[in-house]
């Protein structure tokens, strides 16, 4: 039952340096930068121009509002086709784009106006190292083709929920998942990355080679170039760690406050690395034709769920429970994230606006609010949902809060509204974003602490301290990094940092 109600619910569902803005699109233009880059790339590598073959796929992004606008896109296929990619669009003084999963969504990436894409599906190797404990992985490999070709090998990696987002994004913006209790986040399992900078040059960057630059990548690492590779550890899936087990429960909204009371007291109470919660807030009329209905998950590592864990949710007598056991990959599938679910499918049509709040507790008060902005919501945005994950912190603690450029240690609940909607006008798309603020502001406001926005769900509205913290120190040095790597801002269309 639950599994039909969450999927019938959601199918009915900037800065930049202004010399990058290059001129109007002109073929002769088009056709000049082509002809210079095309005898530079590798055998393996293409380029693809709107109407071609293989177009259409390699410019379809997760959801179009605030997408960039691209005049060519490049296959690259080796690291020194990124370089002559790079070198070729500042010769030409046009912005350029790296693109693996397509899921960026800020309007930072409408700054993209004629622009090269540099698409990295080319390069998805994974090496597992000889002794096992980490991988060298190609940038452009999809979170859910990492996951499984890993696992096949006996191995589990920290990643993203997620399958369809590209690896690496995620892992730039810091990373929150299933294994971050354990094993902290996805920047905290980077190792050592390549990395091509703005001037086309590539380097190896770690804790030991370009420190500065490794720190910066952790956290905010959309603002310093293009990872071709990257070296990542591993961990070993074994019979007493691969089955999670999950109990997904479906509630009214006038559930709501006993819901979260419940899970603030057992958070509060319980710190086992092993529980997480996740939350959709979803319209589904079988249940309830007026609100939307809660659907609330208790993820738990083991073959069982301790009852202490979820007893207490029982009590408040939800409409229905599933009880079931997977594994790390199915929970992709359970949690509506897997490839073929809706939320992967990519639309030019369909539109998708995240306006994120990184929280310490839950705001009882402001959850009503935020929930009664969602349902009453225009009838355009009838498809939109409201996601709360909280996981658990003891692995994302256990790294210092001043090593990585990654700010918000202390906070264990991501919550956001995805407002979903078909594209039609920019009055349309203004409308969501005035009610993705509201919604955004109403729950830091009720947490009584500054917004704290996760980048990787971030609209791109939000302040700089926002996305990388209130202590003056770390703009400081990343402002400091970004006049020193990228001075003229050639990777400023995700999460820009602003110098």
């Amino acid at each position: 039952m639950a599994g039909t109600i969450a999927t019938s619910a959601i199918v009915a569902a900037a800065w930049m340096h202004s010399a990058f803005r290059g001129p109007a699109y002109s073929p002769s233009h088009h056709a000049n930068v082509t002809a210079e880059l095309s005898p530079l790339l590798s055998a393996n590598a293409s380029i693809l121009a709107p109407g071609s073959t293989g177009w259409s796929e390699a410019a379809l992004r997760w959801q179009p509002w605030k997408s960039p606008v691209l005049d060519i896109i490049v296959e690259v296929a080796t690291e020194q086709d990124i370089e002559h990619s790079i070198r070729v669009a500042n010769h030409h003084r046009r912005p350029f784009l790296a693109i693996s999963g397509g899921h960026g969504g800020t309007r930072d990436l409408s700054n993209v106006r004629n622009g090269i894409g540099i698409r990295m599906r080319g390069m998805k190797g994974v090496a597992v190292a000889e002794d096992g404990r980490t991988a060298r992985i190609g940038g452009g490999i999809l979170s859910g083709e990492l996951a499984h070709t890993l696992w096949a090998d006996g191995k589990q990696n920290v990643g993203g929920g997620c399958e369809c987002t590209g690896a690496v994004a995620p892992m730039l913006g810091g990373g929150h998942g299933w294994l971050q209790g354990q094993y902290g986040l996805m920047a905290d399992n980077l190792v050592s990355a390549r990395l091509t900078l703005a001037n086309a040059t590539t380097v190896t960057v770690s804790a030991t080679l370009q420190p500065d630059l490794f720190w910066a990548l952790e956290g905010a690492g959309h603002n310093f170039g293009i990872v071709s590779s990257f070296e990542y550890k591993l961990h070993d899936r074994t019979p007493e760690n691969e089955k999670w087990t999950y109990d997904l429960m479906i509630f009214r909204q006038d559930q709501l406050e006993d819901v979260y009371r419940t899970a603030e007291k057992l958070d509060a109470s319980s710190q086992t690395v092993e529980l997480a919660h996740w939350s959709y807030w979803l319209r589904n009329p079988v249940v309830d034709p007026v609100d939307p209905i809660i659907m609330f998950y208790v993820i738990y590592q083991g073959t069982t769920i301790p009852s202490q864990h979820t007893k207490p949710f029982h009590n408040l007598k939800p409409v229905s429970s599933q009880v079931n056991t997977t594994d790390l990959l199915g929970l992709a599938k359970v949690t509506l994230l897997d490839m073929t679910s809706p939320f992967c499918a990519h639309s030019n049509t369909t539109a998708v606006q995240r306006w994120p709040t990184l929280l310490k507790t839950y705001p009882i008060s402001g959850l009503r609010s935020a929930f009664n902005k969602l349902a009453s919501l225009p009838s355009p945005f009838n498809g939109s949902a409201f996601i709360i994950e909280a996981y658990s912190l003891q692995g994302v603690q256990a790294v210092p809060e001043d090593s990585t450029a990654f700010a918000d240690r202390t906070s264990s609940l991501l919550l956001s509204p995805f407002l979903i909607y078909p594209i039609s006008t920019q009055e349309v798309d203004e409308q969501g974003e005035q009610h993705g603020r509201e919604m955004q502001q109403i729950l830091a406001n009720a947490s009584g602490r500054p917004l704290s926005a996760y980048i990787n769900y971030a609209s791109g509205f939000e302040s700089q301290e926002a996305l990388f913290g209130y202590q003056p120190w770390r703009l400081e040095k990343l402002r400091a990094l970004k006049r020193e790597y990228d001075p003229e801002g050639r990777f400023s269309y995700y999460a820009a940092v602003h110098t």
